[in-house]
């Protein structure tokens, strides 16, 4: 660590995750004594796997355990049903040739013999039964039942399912026991089915089978029984399992009947409730002791790897002066990757022990025709190691939900970006921006991730970086030029929204800073505007200006010479993921549905006007213009008061003002209703809950529909958009129209035309008022002040005009987006006068 004060670290457990753990911890120069409760280390008669992402994770420090002479690389992988007959041939070879890697299969008692080899002279103590754990001053003493105690400055709990330092941190838990159990056994055994580097898995009611390669003559084998009938005598286990698989392949039946019934182990089927956190102060966890998880995906040896890997690297950062901090750090870097595969290993599990007829079928009706490419792009997420040299760590790795999905689609279309501005009054070195950026990229996963398809627009996944950094422009506004000080508006108008990011190279946002000269005033520096451009299918506009924000504070503790904390955030799960229970899979979609029912009766007996095209524009030729328009601080405070006077909004009469300017501008001549959208955010909503200041897209348009009366005031229209909006929001519809994408959404590229025509043509909303409401930016960071903060989106496919409204640094921003040539320019900022003027002459009244 760079304190330059040696670490030494306590591992208690010698199984696989914690002699993993001594030696990950060696090989980065970490002192590390291992305690092992046993009195000997046992060797056991089953077999395991080491993962691609295990082998390339151990290959990232160096470690070389021998792997292919030990045990046997997968060379095949076949599902077959229980009398042998060829469910699916899964293309896992072509996956770990993606990841780089080959997995492996060998016994357990051969892994650990290459663990202890590579550990060499690392301590190991046997007979020591951890029963008390201190924390007082610096660092952790561990106490055994023998007497003996030892101190060091962190301590590893990697002592398995049964961890006594997990229950010194949480207390006693009951397992989750699954309903059935594994027999298992390693015995030497060929035939013919059993080809070199062989994995099959057979498939039956209610019980599975397992017949594996590892190697010199030697095969693997486990049996998945219902725990439902009473156990046997262990005398008696081998005639048990036979009767359980009479009339299964005979290659089952072969290797039951070969090995010795001494041989066959019982181990129970079970994990535990995931911990969001896993250690206190000096302490962590490490493998089974953190996550303990079935063995559907064969990950148990490899997420302990992984984690050691991750510890060791961690433990010894530059950055790491704190050993607690550092474990804290750990355990953010690992918790939603091995969430992932606790959730997933159960969710297998439940897929493939199916009992009862119709589950059968549904998983091998699933197997058989799942796209080949579905499952390796699958397998490649299970096998790549997120945390290795070509990836950051809390690095994103996951399929595009139906929501991001939609909105990369629409940007494929068209460019759809979100972008946010700051003005900074104060000297910064083009140097202070870049390196603020790049901190600012490692704290946020989904800022260093580029977007992979397979061609056809059906399959986009999120894959990390290798260390591509976040594109930063420079413009300098020369100190005579006039515009300077809207070179801003230029910028955006012009480029920003113009170009879309290049989803395949990444990462999906990009920066500009436009530099004017020292203007005289108490600041006696440059004036700089921040420009964050950023795709919507990672941003929306709290998530834009919460960025902007961020990259100014950090500039400033780097400018006073701190160190900012870089270590990344947590990674969360696709959006569609985060909705509560009653708005996921089929309970949202029929929630979106019933939604759709009572849109359809509203439209029927009250229809609404949209904005009416000055003329067509192909999707593909569509671009965003800008127009901006605000209010001063006296303008805006007298809207707050007096919209609270009149029981609406601040939103309610922004989007009356642009009904009213939208309804004027196409000469309605009598009472017409409008509709118009109002994206809400749901941050809140989700389970767990998203912090402002986490990366993605949390808003979902809701469209009301409002009557215009040319001559009425504007304050009854915008009482009823205020009122239709709490009505919609306790109904949850900004939350049912998540899922809008699933269920009617385009599934790929190719047949998004219809979809977008019909949006275009016949959608609720082609307009919309997109308002973050009050933002807290500060108004002085560091030395610098700041001022101006707003944020705007472009439109791509999605309407005709979108008005961004920011209230921030005492002022309202108002900026118009709309589609060029559908809104023509002269008629884009006759809109938005119009609008203004609404505004300021419903406040004289």
């Amino acid at each position: 660590m760079s304190s330059g004060h040696p670490v030494k670290a306590l591992v208690i457990g010698a199984g696989i995750g914690g002699l993993t753990c001594a030696v990950a911890l060696r090989r980065v120069g970490v002192d590390v004594e291992v305690y092992e409760r046993a009195t000997e280390l046992r060797q056991a008669g089953s077999g395991l796997s080491v993962m691609s992402n295990a082998v390339t994770a151990l290959a990232g420090l160096g470690i070389d355990l021998g792997l292919d002479k030990r045990g046997q690389a997968v060379e095949s992988f076949r599902i077959m049903d229980q009398c042998g007959r060829l469910i699916r041939d899964l293309p896992f070879q072509d996956a770990c040739e993606q990841v780089g890697a080959p997995s492996f299969c060998l016994s357990r008692t051969d892994l650990q013999e290459a663990l202890s080899a590579e550990a060499g002279d690392c301590p190991v103590h046997l007979g020591a039964t951890a029963v008390g754990l201190e924390t007082q001053g610096p660092g952790v003493t561990v106490r055994f039942r023998d007497g003996r105690s030892a101190k060091g400055d962190v301590l590893i709990g990697a002592d398995g399912f049964n961890s006594a330092v997990r229950r010194h941190l949480v207390g006693p838990e009951q397992p989750q026991d699954c309903g059935h159990l594994f027999r298992l056994g390693v015995v030497p055994f060929r035939h013919p089915c059993l080809t070199r580097g062989a994995v099959r898995h057979y498939w039956g009611r209610g019980q599975r089978f397992g017949l594996i390669d590892i190697g010199h003559g030697r095969c693997y084998w486990w049996a998945a029984m219902s725990t439902t009938s009473g156990s046997p005598v262990p005398s008696h286990v081998k005639e048990a399992v036979r009767q359980a698989y009479e009339g299964w392949a005979d290659e089952v039946r072969a290797v039951i009947d070969a090995t010795p019934e001494a041989d066959i182990l019982t181990a129970p089927s079970r994990d535990r409730a995931f911990l969001e956190r896993w250690g206190d102060g000096p302490i962590t966890l490490l493998g089974d002791a953190a996550h303990p998880m079935l063995t559907t995906l064969a990950q148990g040896a490899g997420m302990a790897m992984e984690d050691a890997v991750v510890l060791a690297r961690t433990l010894t950062e530059p950055t790491a002066d704190d050993p607690v901090q550092a474990l804290r750090a750990y355990e953010e870097r690992r918790r939603d990757r091995t969430r992932a595969m606790v959730a997933g290993s159960r969710s297998m599990n439940r897929l493939t022990q199916g009992a009862r007829p119709h589950r059968r079928l549904i998983r091998d009706t699933y197997f058989r025709l799942v796209p080949r490419r579905v499952l390796v792009r699958q397998t490649v997420q299970a096998l790549a190691y997120p945390d290795g040299p070509a990836a950051v760590p809390g690095s994103v790795r996951r399929d595009l939900s139906p929501l991001e999905r939609l909105y990369w689609i629409a940007d494929r279309t068209s460019p759809l970006n979100v972008i946010a501005r700051a003005r900074v009054h104060g000297r910064l070195s083009p140097s202070l921006h870049r390196r603020a950026l790049d901190i600012l990229q490692l704290r946020h996963p989904l800022l260093h991730v580029a977007i992979i398809d397979d061609g056809t627009g059906a399959h986009p996944a999120f894959v990390p970086l290798d260390g591509r950094q976040i594109p930063l422009r420079h413009v300098r506004a020369r100190p005579d030029d006039p515009t300077a000080d809207a070179r801003w508006q230029h910028e955006i108008d012009g480029r920003e929204l113009a170009e879309g990011l290049d989803w395949r190279t990444g990462p999906l946002l990009r920066a500009v800073v436009i530099t004017s000269g020292g203007t005289g005033d108490a600041d006696g520096g440059d004036v700089h505007d921040l420009l964050l451009t950023v795709s919507h299918v990672i941003a929306d506009g709290k998530t834009c200006l919460s960025l902007v924000r961020e990259w100014i504070e950090i500039a400033a503790q780097l400018d006073r010479g701190a160190s900012p904390q870089a270590a990344p955030r947590r990674v969360l799960p696709a959006t569609d993921d985060l909705l509560p229970r009653r708005h996921r899979g089929a309970a949202g979609v029929a929630a979106f549905r019933a939604m759709m029912r009572r849109e359809e009766q509203t439209s029927r007996s009250r229809p609404a006007q949209r904005v009416v095209p000055s003329e067509p524009v192909p999707f593909e030729q569509r671009r965003t213009r800008m127009t901006y328009r605000s209010l001063t601080a006296g303008q805006l405070d007298l809207l707050v008061r007096t919209a609270k006077r009149q029981g609406t909004t601040v939103h309610g009469a922004l989007a009356a003002a642009i009904v009213s300017a939208i309804a004027r501008d196409e000469g309605t001549p009598a009472a017409a209703r409008f509709s118009i959208g109002s994206p809400v955010d749901f941050r809140a909503d989700l389970e767990p809950p998203v912090f402002p200041d986490e990366v993605g897209t949390y808003v979902a348009t809701v469209p009301s529909r409002v009557r215009y009366e040319p001559g009425r005031p504007l304050w009854p229209m915008a009482r009823a958009i205020s009122q239709d909006l709490v009505r919609r929001r306790k109904r949850k519809e900004h939350l049912a129209t998540i899922s809008l994408p699933r269920v009617a959404g385009p599934r790929s590229l190719a047949d998004s035309e219809s979809f977008m025509r019909f949006m275009d043509e016949e959608g609720p909303v082609n307009l919309c008022l997109s308002n973050v409401g009050r933002y807290d930016f500060p108004e002085q960071t560091g030395p610098w002040r700041v001022d101006g903060a707003q944020f705007l989106t472009g439109v791509s496919v999605m309407g005709a005009i979108v008005a961004a409204a920011t209230t921030c640094h005492g002022r309202l921003s108002w900026n118009f987006g709309y589609v060029e040539g559908l809104v023509p320019a002269s008629r884009a900022q006759r809109i938005a006068d119009d609008s203004v003027r609404i505004v300021l002459s419903a406040l004289a009244e």
